[in-house]
């Protein structure tokens, strides 16, 4: 019997917080700490970044030890021997795998003063050292897959499909992720969509989504005006352009119905050129990120989230921003692809409004409906599902500590 639960967290992307997965693994690491787990975090210092850093101190403080490693993103002749080094280690090496590298030599030493229950993954190239503590010292380790990975094999338009080829160098990465002791994904089409080319044992496959933890209900608003909120990324693959024509047409069909948008975040070039051509402006608004905390904060002052995804085959993804709509109390409308998770919740009746990212037609009536329900003091939202809620995520991970240990 072990004298203390403790565990060795490794999450490039957690403290400090610069983005959506860092704000996933920084709600794990707290609620693992609020049940009694001792941790020590590995985490990176990284160059860019989707909202204003946060340290989160109070974490910092709560934890038996961070480490955050910063590195290089040019190429130099240290860069070059410590990725040559990775592959040695690791037996794989891809573009940024030296990171891995210098996390095991942290391992090393924590591995001296403590005993793990488990060692946790979260994202790239954390998989390595989990495949590298299991490896040399049989730690259990539990791997979080919250995207597809590896990168290549993203679903299309991110990503080349399920069965991307990989370089000669990556390609024992797949055998490598198979060997965890549990696999953790936040919903099931990631979990299937994976197992198409990761082919584990199903036995050690888990859906555990992001926590959604409620924080008190939205003061209702009183000056007739639908405020809607988009915050977040709007990048690479995930565009706008069908939303703002079909804001577009909505305004046009309905002179007289108030309403405001607001995109918070970063977003792509040429948005507010559209904007403007559209007569939009003042109706659409483009706003710089903000930090986490405060973007829990406007949340209250809306009455509508609005996720944005992209047009994928099928939506494998599970965006945070829907949990944390869900825990502000703020009713969800998901435009989105028409086959895919955000479609499931919406038939499951967690978030209330859906729509077809590729046809602005499908976004249109999203938007008609939820006019009508405005109108009508019928627009709210329903209490968060159980399965989003710490208690059931942390009962999940007490049974998988059970299982592996």
């Amino acid at each position: 019997m072990m004298s203390e639960r403790r565990l060795l967290f490794v999450a490039p992307a957690s403290i400090p917080v610069n983005g959506a997965e860092a704000i996933v693994n920084v709600k794990l690491l707290k609620l693992l700490v609020s049940k009694g787990y001792k941790i020590d975090l590995i985490s990176k210092k990284a160059r860019w970044e989707h909202y204003p850093l946060m340290q989160e101190e109070e974490l910092q403080r709560s934890l038996s030890s961070v480490t955050v490693i910063e590195i290089e993103n040019r190429v130099s002749l240290r860069t070059i021997w410590y990725h040559f080094m990775a592959w040695l280690r690791f037996g794989v090496v891809f573009k940024g795998a030296y990171w891995a590298f210098i996390a095991s030599k942290t391992v090393k030493k924590l591995v001296r003063k403590n005993h793990y229950q488990c060692v946790i993954t979260k994202n790239i190239p954390s998989e390595l050292v989990g495949y590298w503590a299991k490896l040399r010292y049989g730690i259990p380790w539990a791997a979080t897959w919250n995207d597809p990975y590896p990168r290549e094999r993203f679903p299309e338009p991110y990503g080349r499909g399920p069965h991307a080829r990989l370089g000669m160098l990556k390609r024992p990465l797949i055998k490598k992720m198979r060997m965890a002791d549990a696999h953790i994904f936040p919903s099931a089409r990631l979990r299937d969509y994976m197992q198409g080319y990761l082919k584990c044992d199903a036995g050690k496959t888990y859906v555990i989504p992001h926590i959604a933890e409620p924080v008190g209900r939205k003061q209702a608003q009183s000056d007739g005006v639908l405020k809607i909120c988009y915050i977040g990324s709007l990048n690479e693959a995930r565009q706008p352009w069908t939303t703002i024509e079909a804001l577009d047409a909505f305004h046009r069909n309905n002179g007289t119905f108030a309403f405001k948008v607001d995109i918070i975040g970063t977003t792509p070039s040429g948005i507010k050129e559209e904007i403007s051509s559209r007569d939009l402006e003042g109706i659409v608004s483009v706003f710089p990120p903000v930090s986490y905390s405060e973007s829990l904060d406007l949340l209250q002052k809306y009455d509508l989230a609005l996720i944005i995804e992209a047009p994928c085959p099928e939506g494998v993804f599970l965006p945070s921003k829907v949990c944390d709509a869900m825990a502000a109390g703020l009713s969800v409308f998901a435009v989105s692809p028409a086959v895919g998770v955000l479609h499931d919740l919406f038939e499951n009746r967690y978030i209330q409004y859906f729509s077809d990212v590729t046809r602005p037609d499908s976004i249109l009536e999203g938007l008609d409906a939820i006019a009508s329900d405005f109108t009508a003091g019928r627009l709210g939202s329903t209490a968060v599902p159980s399965e989003f809620l710490p208690e059931s995520v942390s009962n999940q991970y007490e049974r998988i500590f059970q299982v592996i240990s």
